[in-house]
């Protein structure tokens, strides 16, 4: 028997919780993290563009900003909804700096810094830590594990998911090992 639209969408809300909501949350972690570390100036951008993209994604949803395709906080719990306050403006420094070639792109005063960084990330753990506390029934599939970074290992390594060994397409929250050698010229 097909299931049914309403089977459908529960499903994809228990994956959502399971693995693409703490995918994000992990990923937004870590990428502060390695904010804070980084030295070397290409490696700090690299990471910058990864918190933007997981940070931007997480503030959709839990301020139920994003429409379309897309779950939204209040889909889980009625009527939750956060909201940016103060980091409104912080926020609004990623677009140009981190998404869009424009005329308008920061030099050297007004980029985007470690402090903002993590005054975005603060609240972003702050506001998911509201969500994940009021899932009710929910909280059975949300996975905390899929949203805590692993220590990086040392040496060149490839973590992707559901994919022969040999080969890489995508990536996701569950690593399989993969050794990676750098083409010889």
């Amino acid at each position: 028997m097909t299931p049914s639209r309403l089977e459908i969408e529960e499903q994809q809300k228990k994956d959502w919780l399971n693995e693409h909501l703490p995918y994000e949350l992990m990923m937004a972690r870590y990428s502060v993290a390695q904010l804070s570390q980084a030295t070397f100036w290409l490696d700090w951008n690299a990471f910058l563009a990864s918190f933007a993209v997981s940070a931007c994604n997480l503030a959709a949803f839990l301020t139920n900003g994003e429409k379309g395709n897309n779950f939204r906080a209040h889909d889980f719990i009625e009527g939750f909804r956060s909201r940016k306050g103060d980091l409104a403006n912080t926020f609004a420094m990623l677009e140009p700096q981190v998404f869009h070639l424009g005329k308008a792109r920061p030099t050297d005063d007004g980029k985007f810094t470690l402090q903002e960084a993590i005054a975005i990330h603060d609240w972003i753990e702050s506001e998911m830590e509201k969500f994940i506390r009021q899932l009710g029934s929910w909280r059975e599939h949300w996975n905390e594990q899929r949203a805590t970074p692993v220590d990086r290992p040392a040496g060149p390594i490839l973590q992707i998911t559901g994919l022969q060994a040999q080969v890489q397409t995508a990536s996701s929250s569950d690593p399989v090992i993969v050794t990676y050698e750098p083409r010889r010229k």
